[in-house]
């Protein structure tokens, strides 16, 4: 996997590509410290509802980013799966974001989680493509050292620190991948960690992931949806406090 990384000079730079489709000067796209990132709207809305939330207008409507009144923090919503997210980290820096709160949400295997878990991603296992295009290392592991500063709190909320299996290929976790990543202490899957981490690693950026559990892979071969259920909605709502309390800035 090492030979997709280069370490000749980028010709496709964030800045040109932003102000190119806001038609926008760099000083009115710069941004504040932090960005917290959701993969829909109600989560959305539970982070930006009753703190004065405004549309940075300069990006909309490419980036619709929403800025958290009296704060340095701003929300975005992304779409699902690592070139998205590394391309939004990628904009986003460029104009001033250093620190990356993710709030996702992952599908639990093994014994020790439950729908409604909430955990905080330590390391991710790369079976995806992003984390290869930008670590020279061939280590199949990647993690954050921005995450080891939030354990505490994180224990604090009754939120264990798990490894993760980041892939690609939603409809290929197979039985066998499936036990192999539980027999090496891996238990939960899901899209964006590794590619996450590995652009925050790559670029000097800070970043942290939650995900929320909301579905289990069983150890006899069997799926369990749990997106319906109150156990997953009160995951939720714990995470959405735990940001909203924690995670601004």
């Amino acid at each position: 996997m090492r030979r997709f990384f280069d370490a000749s000079r980028v010709v496709l730079d964030p800045r040109a590509i932003a102000g190119a489709l806001t038609r926008k000067e760099p000083h009115q796209l710069a941004l504040p410290e932090r960005a917290i990132v959701t993969f829909n709207e109600t989560d959305l809305r539970r982070l930006t509802e009753d703190r004065g939330a405004s549309i940075v207008d300069a990006w909309a409507p490419f980036r619709m980013i929403h800025r958290l009144s009296g704060t340095s923090t701003v929300v975005i919503r992304s779409s699902f799966g690592g070139p998205n997210i590394a391309a939004l980290m990628e904009e986003l820096s460029a104009f001033g974001a250093r620190e990356f709160v993710l709030w996702g949400y992952c599908g639990g295997m093994g014994p020790d989680r439950a729908v409604g878990d909430v955990c905080l991603a330590g390391s991710a296992l790369r079976e995806e493509g992003i984390s290869w295009h930008y670590l020279e290392d061939e280590n199949e592991m990647v993690s954050s050292a921005w995450a080891d500063d939030w354990t505490d709190a994180a224990a604090g909320a009754g939120f264990p620190v798990v490894d993760v299996w980041t892939t690609d290929a939603l409809y290929r976790e197979t039985e066998k991948k499936i036990e192999a990543c539980i027999e090496r202490g891996i238990s939960a899957v899901e899209m964006e960690v590794a590619s996450f981490y590995s652009v925050a690693r790559a670029k000097g950026l800070k970043a942290v992931a939650f995900l929320v559990v909301s579905d289990l892979f069983n150890n006899n071969g069997t799926w369990t949806n749990g997106f319906h259920t109150r156990a997953f909605r009160e995951g939720v709502k714990k995470l959405s406090r735990f940001i909203n309390e924690k995670a601004v800035l």
